[in-house]
């Protein structure tokens, strides 16, 4: 028996194109069963029905002895002729003439039309005894050939068929997908803005959220007639569309949320975090800064993004002042990929489990902004100095995430301390009991807060060059060092107190000025601290 076209690769892979009529079928699906499917539920579906349709259609030619291509036969325009090296696909002969090649006498070339207009050339009437044993076509009676069930060529080819649908899904503008699920727009539920009232009371009563979107239907007592999923997916939609809610739902889960009930510093980036952008030639990077700047992982450093084939299971992030003044953590692209959303919100919302105490921080993800917010509170429960560095771990609960400073029992150790003096940033060494794990080049103990945000709110009211405050900050740190020297890591984390910017424009102003004078390695040194010793 001959395999059939949607038992092969070739079809499902090379070949494979949505047509009208499998849109037109899903549509109908969709209609009959009134529930939102996904792209992968629809494309079995597909599956199912062009295997249906095809085990129903009778073969174009019974593929016997009499019409299986075999060289040395004769054929004639218009036969229909199955080629076994080619999966028993059936063409129709088209033109025929005369063969050129002398080594095998007198034979027809036949000129043959397979589905979708493909042309290809074959040789007929070739006698017997000038054919090689090797080139003649045995007579094949009874191939057999595995049955693949529609559920059997969705996972071996599948994935092919989902990725042609969601192309053609995107174009359907009746079409709405929500949470990964598409229903048509014209058949929803009514939500109206009755409903949606009602919504925002019940998330109102709750505290402002987060709620599924089932809870919000139950406790409002709305959409009680219409089928479940349908139902969410309704609302889903109405509430997408009002920006009275916002949806923050990680991994999966749609969760609802009141915009204005929302943390402010959620809705607007916290003012440490500003980063008024500072030009500057990247090229001059050494290979060294260029890694050391990767290294740091700052989440303004233009750097690729890794492609990953999961999210990682644990991220560790060196803090800086900027976040830890803000409560926050910067959200690096390993980072993100811990907390895919529902509905790809701007912002998400978890919950932080101290790993050390078990003690529980309600958390956001703000994508626009590039962090996360919610971790003030354990900043200050630990005392978490600047160049601390955090571990950030999934649990298998997408909404809960476990942080870890390497809490133990302070032990004291030489830090550098920021304080101001006379209106200026200054840096001292001193010994401080330390309970965290920390990296030794940024570590650096704040003695008075609101002085740095002072200080800094000057640079940023009189706009001062970075390089300025390179050389002023660079000065005092080298005065800490027998050798003079500073780490460029140092330089980074120390200007960061009161001016935020990432790596790259600091490294580049340290080659590119004269000024700074590199020692080897990542250290650097003032020109004029050389001339004065």
């Amino acid at each position: 028996m001959a395999q059939r076209n949607t038992q092969r690769r070739e079809y499902w892979v090379d070949d494979f194109r949505v047509e009208q009529a499998d849109l037109d079928h899903l549509y109908n699906m969709l209609l009959e069963q009134e529930t939102p499917l996904s792209v992968d539920e629809m494309a079995l579906i597909l599956v199912r029905n062009r295997v249906e349709h095809d085990s129903q259609r009778p073969s174009k030619a019974a593929h016997t002895p009499e019409n299986q291509y075999n060289p040395t036969r004769e054929y004639q325009v218009g036969d229909e002729v199955a080629f076994p090296s080619m999966n028993f696909s059936v063409g129709k002969v088209m033109k025929t003439r005369a063969g050129k090649n002398p080594d095998y006498g007198t034979y027809t070339v036949l000129e043959v039309q397979f589905d979708k207009g493909k042309v290809l050339e074959f040789a007929s009437g070739i006698a017997p005894d000038m054919l090689g044993q090797e080139e003649v076509v045995e007579e094949e009676t009874g191939v057999e050939f595995p049955e693949l069930s529609p559920e059997e060529i969705f996972i071996e080819w599948g994935g092919a068929v989902s990725d042609a649908l969601q192309a053609k899904l995107d174009e359907n503008e009746d079409l709405v997908r929500l949470a990964g699920r598409w229903f048509p727009k014209s058949l929803l539920a009514n939500v109206n803005s009755g409903h949606l009232n009602l919504a925002e009371a019940v998330l109102d009563m709750n505290g402002g959220g987060p709620m599924a979107t089932a809870e919000i239907i139950e406790q409002a007592g709305m959409l009680q007639n219409v089928p479940e999923r349908l139902a969410q997916f309704s609302l889903n939609y109405g509430l997408q569309r009002d920006d009275r809610f916002d949806e923050v739902g990680p991994a999966g889960q749609v969760l609802w949320y009141l915009s204005r009930l929302e943390p402010a510093e959620v809705q607007t980036p916290p003012s440490r975090l500003h980063y008024l952008p500072i030009s500057s030639d990247e090229s001059l990077l050494t290979t060294e800064l260029k890694e050391l700047e990767r290294q740091i992982g700052d989440e303004l450093s233009n750097l690729p993004i890794p492609r990953v084939v999961q999210p990682p299971q644990s991220v560790t992030v060196t803090l800086i002042y900027p976040h830890q003044r803000s409560g926050t953590l910067p959200l690096l692209p390993q980072l993100q990929q811990m907390f895919p959303t529902a509905l790809q919100s701007p912002r998400i919302r978890f919950t932080l489990i101290d790993h050390d105490t078990g003690s529980e921080y309600p958390a956001w993800v703000v994508r626009p902004g590039g962090y996360v917010y919610g971790l003030a509170d354990y900043f200050i429960q630990h005392e978490i100095p600047v160049g601390s560095n955090l571990t950030i771990r999934r649990t298998k609960n997408p909404s809960r995430v476990e942080i870890s400073a390497g809490l133990h029992k302070p032990r004291k150790e030489w830090v550098r301390t920021a304080s101001v003096q006379n209106s200026r940033l200054r840096f001292e060494s001193a010994q401080r009991g330390v309970a965290t794990e920390f990296d030794d080049l940024m570590i650096i103990e704040v003695i008075d807060p609101d002085a740095i945000d002072n200080v800094a709110q000057r640079v940023a009211d009189r706009n001062i060059p970075v390089e300025d405050l390179m050389e002023d900050i660079m000065r005092d740190l080298a005065a800490l060092n027998p050798q003079g020297t500073v780490h460029a890591k140092t330089l980074y984390s120390a200007v960061n107190l009161i001016r935020r910017s990432p790596p790259g424009p600091i490294f580049a102003r340290l080659v590119a000025l004269p000024e700074f004078e590199s020692v080897g390695g990542p250290y650097w040194r003032l020109k004029e601290v050389q001339a004065q010793s």
